[in-house]
């Protein structure tokens, strides 16, 4: 079931959508309806991948947990739980391990609220593609935790899981197993709404710590932002996977029977 949910993520998520579109109208261009689908498909990409339209998609997600400014507010709690996104291991031309952005920013608050209030970190998920070998992917984040000071002795491994979802099991049973209750899970912003049904419905208690927050304040509006760019083309895959995600969460913790 896993290994389909990540091919269906792969048709249904841009550019494969995109792709599938336009062959639809290479094969169907005689058809009036054809020709409208390929003016609709590019108008949608232009708009879309705009910088002006992706905050508004993105908004939604991000604002609905604020950050956890001063964890002392949200005691008692026993952990710190932080979820993978992705590492970089050292191959090929690439000589050390190193993390994406996403997963250095969920690092760097977790080690923010591990600072303020000192308490052990689980850092949960592992290797997710089912067609390559593991790589290694928790140890290299538990080592920046360490290389920044927090003693091995409070960095806990769980790097079983291979989405969200395991990721709440995996961790309910280190939280009965150390008798802990209440934690900090630590995310990036636009991935807490669905990270919250999974762990709300496995193993509560969980007290929301988003990091990694993406859109600012009001800066003006430029000319530029009305054209398509890198960054809101990485953006727009992000929200659609996580709206795609809270459907199959919502109905994943319904049928959670433990």
């Amino acid at each position: 079931m896993f290994v389909l949910k990540q091919f269906l993520k792969g048709l249904i998520l841009p550019p494969t959508s995109w792709i599938i579109a336009l062959l639809v109208v290479l094969i169907f261009w005689q058809r009036r309806w054809a020709r409208k689908l390929l003016f609709a498909t590019v108008v949608l990409i232009a708009v879309i991948y705009s910088g002006q339209a992706n905050g508004p998609l993105r908004r939604p997600l991000e604002s609905r947990y604020p950050p956890l400014l001063d964890p002392r507010g949200a005691e008692p709690y026993d952990a710190i739980v932080v979820l993978m996104s992705s590492t970089i291991p050292a191959t090929g031309l690439i000589p050390f391990p190193s993390l994406d952005e996403y997963m250095f920013r969920r690092l760097d608050e977790a080690w923010r609220l591990y600072r303020l209030r000192r308490k052990p970190i689980v850092v949960s998920g592992g290797h997710v593609d089912p067609f390559t070998p593991p790589r290694n992917e928790n140890q290299i984040a538990i080592d920046y935790l360490i290389r920044w000071g927090v003693p091995k002795n409070d960095v806990i491994s769980e790097p079983n899981s291979r989405d969200t979802f395991e990721s709440a099991i995996e961790v309910r049973k280190i939280l009965q197993q150390k008798g802990w209750k209440r934690y900090l899970l630590v995310t990036s912003a636009v991935h807490m709404p669905r990270s919250m049904i999974a762990f709300k419905a496995v193993a509560p208690e969980p007290i929301p710590a988003p990091g990694d927050f993406t859109l600012s304040g009001d800066q003006g509006f430029s000319p530029l932002d009305l054209f398509p760019s890198e960054a809101a083309a990485r953006n727009l895959y992000i929200s659609v996977h996580e709206y795609l995600g809270l459907a199959d969460y919502y109905w994943r913790a319904r049928s959670y029977g433990g």
